[in-house]
């Protein structure tokens, strides 16, 4: 009897972003934002989250520390910056990528989308920075 009651969320539609594709890259966009702005309002206690997966398991995820990385590097203190998240540049990449995607998308009216390959490298890059956490060491999760 349930089957078939669930309605696809569309995308597109004849090549062009639907209302839901825009609703969909604008968070995206948004959430993107957000992130990269997120170190710089918790720095100045305007804002602060706890890491849910951390609560959760008790193991920090790949993006642990990444925000106080990000302060350190604009300190210019790299070293602290690596120890805090050893890949704090790899973040940044990944979400100005998607911030240019999601603009991309908004203003062309069609979803842009991520090579499959770099799709893998990114999973791959996030699971090594992820092992890279776990050798540093419980001191900077």
């Amino acid at each position: 009897m349930g089957a078939g009651l669930a309605k696809q969320l569309a995308i597109e539609q004849n090549g062009r972003l639907t209302f839901s594709g825009y609703l969909i890259n604008a968070l995206i966009l948004a959430t993107c934002l957000g992130t990269l702005v997120y170190p710089f309002l918790s720095q100045q206690g305007t804002i602060h989250f706890d890491c849910i997966f951390k609560e959760v398991t008790g193991l920090p995820c790949p993006s642990c520390g990444y925000s106080t990385a990000i302060i350190y590097a604009f300190q210019k203190d790299l070293y602290h910056a690596f120890l805090h998240n050893p890949g704090w540049l790899i973040w940044i990449a990944f979400q100005l990528l998607l911030v240019f995607i999601g603009l991309k998308s908004l203003i062309m009216g069609s979803q842009a989308l991520i090579s499959q390959r770099l799709l893998y490298l990114l999973i791959v890059l996030i699971v090594l920075i992820w092992v890279g956490k776990f050798l540093i060491g419980p001191d900077y999760y």
